[in-house]
């Protein structure tokens, strides 16, 4: 009955709103780093904060300042950028203003951050009471890259290139730890229709308490002491004691957490230790229930227990998926089981996402599907592929054209589309050149209407 519910709800949302295009962008994630003003050396290990998604058109940006998780959404050719707090289920559109700081940039000043050459723009700061002497900030960019924007930071309007690294006098910098090709679904730009349109997240009925939720009746709480972290509930009763720098909104029962060791680990919703402090860096996905963690500037995977799946040997890993994971070495991907052992050698410049079967691998911005267990490239090279729910159709482009492919490589339903998505219980939107109509198709590319859709779903389930 679920299913039935959902596939409908699908197809519904599939009538009433505009076809979601899946397009490529870059993925950088940004941390800040607190580092010796005098020296430059960093005093502290970096704590990741922004996970950023560009293209030439859109910005999407997840932050966890504050403790409290915002997505920042902007579409460049528009005066205006809207907010998202999931926790809150409420979202603020900004009007955007000009900026009017003036940017120097500095010629002959290079440097190489996260595999990208970067060029040196500066801008003298006003008068700042925390601020003495130096009052410049530097700001490394790489023209390589779309320019790139977000909440509090529209100064980087200005900038020729995507932003990788700012120095600030303080000697607190923020500084791209990695930066990987990826993609932008124009899903990810609609505001859930039951979010509410605020002014402020920060109303006095909300402040001190849904600003700072982490969970259901669970609330940030910093000791004026220690200046560490802990949780309450809505009475300001302690049910985690304040011992963390960092405490990460709950995904599940799971909070990630830095502890006053400068390790991090992992509490659930009664705060007890299910992932103790040893790790450099950890991230949790509910999906997979999964840990990635990082140790030595090595990562490797955890599972929810906390037993080795996949040791810290590589550069990066992603969270195991269909079997397998992608893992990065000396600036090369492959593949590997989920018992860790390599599959695919890592001899492919990027790869985008994998299934049970098979890869995306990217070379100079053009997409391959790649079977898994031979790793035989299928396909020549297309703008753009992409892993569906359907394992043996994969969403494609070429020539500005939208199909699908096969398991083999091969077409399976022809490129005559200006627009399509993924599928979806066996349906995907389509769009053709010259209309804004949206058509639902099944797998086999035959078109389908939304009451054949609706009885087709519900006799599946």
């Amino acid at each position: 009955m679920k299913k039935t519910f959902l596939s409908f709800a699908a197809l519904m949302a599939a009538s009433t709103v505009s076809l979601a295009q899946i397009n490529k962008a870059f993925k950088i994630d940004y941390a800040i780093v607190v580092t010796n003003a005098n020296s430059g050396t960093e005093q502290e290990a970096p704590v990741s904060l922004y996970e950023a998604y560009v293209s030439n058109d859109k910005i999407k940006v997840v932050s966890s300042a504050d403790g409290q998780e915002s997505i920042f959404l902007a579409k460049k050719n528009e005066d205006k950028s809207t907010i998202l707090y999931p926790s809150l289920s409420k979202y603020i559109v900004h009007e955007d203003d000009a900026t009017s700081f003036s940017i120097k940039l500095v010629p002959g000043q290079t440097k190489n951050i996260a595999g990208y050459p970067c060029k040196l723009a500066q801008i003298e700061l006003p008068n700042i009471e925390d601020i003495e002497g130096n009052s410049t900030l530097s700001i490394w960019y790489s023209e390589k890259l779309p320019v790139i924007y977000w909440e509090s930071f529209d100064i980087f309007k200005k900038i020729p290139g995507g932003v990788l690294q700012v120095t600030t006098p303080l000697g607190v910098d923020i500084v791209a730890q990695s930066v990987a090709n990826s993609q932008l679904n124009d899903n990810d730009f609609i505001v859930p229709e039951d979010y509410d349109q605020v002014d402020s997240i920060y109303g006095e009925e909300q402040e001190g308490e849904e600003n700072n939720q982490m969970a259901e009746n669970l609330y940030l709480f910093e000791d004026s002491t220690s200046g560490l972290m802990g949780l309450q509930d809505d009475t300001q009763q302690i049910v985690v004691p304040a011992q963390y720098h960092y405490i990460t909104p709950f995904v599940g029962e799971v909070s990630v957490v830095q502890f006053k060791n400068e390790k991090y680990g992992a509490i659930n919703l009664t705060g007890k230790t299910v992932i103790p402090f040893q790790y450099d860096y950890l991230s949790y996905d509910d999906n997979s229930e999964q840990f990635l963690f990082g140790t030595n500037e090595k990562y490797g995977i955890l599972d929810k227990a906390g037993k080795v799946l996949i040791p810290a040997n590589y550069d990066m890993i992603s969270f195991i998926n269909g079997g397998y994971a992608v893992f990065q070495q000396n600036e090369k991907y492959g593949i590997l089981n989920q018992a860790g052992k390599i599959v695919v050698p890592a001899s492919y410049s990027f790869i985008s996402e994998n299934n049970g079967t098979h890869f995306i691998s990217v070379e100079n911005d053009k997409y391959s599907l790649v079977d898994i267990k031979t790793n035989k490239i299928l396909t020549p090279a297309y703008d753009f592929i992409s892993i569906t729910e359907e394992p043996n159709l994969f969403l494609s482009s070429k020539d500005g054209k939208y199909g699908y492919l096969n398991g083999q490589g091969k077409i399976a339903i022809p490129f005559i589309y200006s627009g399509a998505t993924s599928f979806s219980d066996g349906l995907a939107s389509v769009t053709k050149e010259g209309s804004d109509d949206v058509i639902l198709i099944n797998t086999k590319g035959e078109e389908v209407e939304l009451d054949a859709a609706a009885e087709a779903a519900t006799e599946e389930s």
